[in-house]
């Protein structure tokens, strides 16, 4: 497919941050170290915040299309939290819904899923963007529409059932929006 306009460097560096930070968040805090946790926590609550500030500006719009305001209003619902809440609440709502030894064995393996598909778009997008492998691009819209789209909308189906803090459905859903600009991008 044949990207509909180049993407400028501010767009690259967002979609790059936007699925890094959806990667490390699905793929969990490391209960190895109080530091590795400490880092979790961090990206989880500043995270939002950082790509709330990095969204392109100009933002264009589809031919046919009205603009979407739905990603700064995702970004802005994940930034609303205390951090304190989340410092206390967040590893374990992590563990309930997904740690492989509960009952939610099955959505613990889509949420690690979801974290190496997106660790997997990274690197085509790194590739694609630097130009060192321009059609890694094209890969990488590949994988969002035909690959990560219909996964990221399951998980975020399970999570709007089981999510009791609404930051995992939420950052499903941004996740979901910038998978499916950059399958239309792409």
């Amino acid at each position: 497919m044949i990207p509909i306009e180049p993407l400028s460097l501010e767009s690259k560096l967002f979609y790059l941050s936007a699925v890094e930070f959806g990667g490390r968040l699905f793929r969990g805090p490391d209960d190895s170290d109080g530091q590795a946790l400490d880092d979790w926590l961090e990206l989880a609550s500043l995270g939002p915040a950082e790509l709330a500030n990095m969204l392109p500006e100009n933002q264009p719009v589809f031919p046919g299309s009205e603009p979407d305001f739905a990603l700064p209003a995702l970004l802005a619902r994940l930034t609303q939290a205390d951090d304190a809440a989340w410092a206390r609440d967040l590893p374990d709502a992590f563990n309930r819904l997904f740690h492989p030894d509960t009952a939610a064995a099955k959505d613990a393996a889509m949420a690690h899923q979801m974290a190496l598909d997106l660790e997997y778009l990274i690197a085509l997008l790194a590739k694609g963007f630097l130009g060192e492998a321009p059609d890694m691009s094209a890969q990488a819209g590949s994988l969002c529409r035909d690959v990560l789209a219909p996964r990221i909308t399951d998980l975020g189906a399970v999570l709007l059932e089981k999510d009791r803090t609404g930051v995992f459905t939420a950052a499903a859903a941004v996740m979901r929006a910038v998978v499916n600009d950059l399958g239309r991008r792409l």
